[in-house]
């Protein structure tokens, strides 16, 4: 139970801390979050329908464009490791940075590895805090279940980018990565953070 209740509170915190760093910036942008999602679910079906074809390394060379587009992997890493963040210098901000990106495009290329006639759907876009949006879809399996998955964007110059993604609708990727990243260099330091992110890579890598 304690565990559950840990996690819940972090979540809280990743959010909190989410509103506190995002700026107020004008929302007059040149695509709407809605035409951001659309461009990822578009990349996403693609590369499950060539999957074979592409293989591990296709995929991950067909996302990696993509992502670095669509994701802001810079707040998304400065939130992942919280206040040690500002204890980082900035040449280790820039590792953790490029390990972050790697390791998320990483993922989303050891994920989506097949397809058996699934699709996306785009449920909504709604306010959340600041002048972020939230975007809710559905990732429908061949047999008809649904998958959520809702992604955080805000304003990022001219256009949204992604922040977070909520698994199931409930379960903040960015507060899982929270715990374990924080605990590893709170307990161990930062380059055992650095070897944690690429030893996750390297396994995704493998399978």
């Amino acid at each position: 139970m304690k565990e559950k209740i840990d996690m819940a509170r972090l979540v809280r915190l990743t959010l909190f801390t989410l509103t506190i760093v995002l700026t107020s910036v004008s929302v007059s942008v040149a695509s709407s979050p809605r035409d951001r999602i659309e461009s990822l679910n578009a990349t996403l079906l693609e590369i499950m329908q060539n999957a074979d074809e592409l293989g591990y390394a296709g995929r991950y060379e067909k996302l990696q464009p993509v992502m670095t587009q669509l994701y802001d992997f810079g707040l998304m890493s400065r939130i992942a490791v919280g206040v040690y963040w500002k204890k980082l210098a900035p040449e280790q901000q820039k590792q953790l940075t490029e390990a972050f990106s790697r390791m998320s495009i990483a993922t989303y290329a050891a994920r989506f590895d097949g397809y058996s006639g699934e699709t996306f759907e785009i449920v909504s876009a709604e306010k959340s805090v600041r002048d972020t949006m939230l975007v809710k879809t559905r990732l429908i399996k061949s047999d008809g279940s649904p998958v959520a998955l809702n992604y955080l964007t805000r304003p990022s110059g001219e256009d949204w980018r992604i922040i977070d993604v909520f698994l199931d609708a409930r379960f903040s990727e960015l507060a899982r990565l929270r715990a374990d990243y924080t605990a590893v260099i709170k307990r161990q330091g930062f380059d055992s953070l650095l070897s944690t992110i690429e030893a996750k890579i390297a396994e995704m890598q493998k399978q």
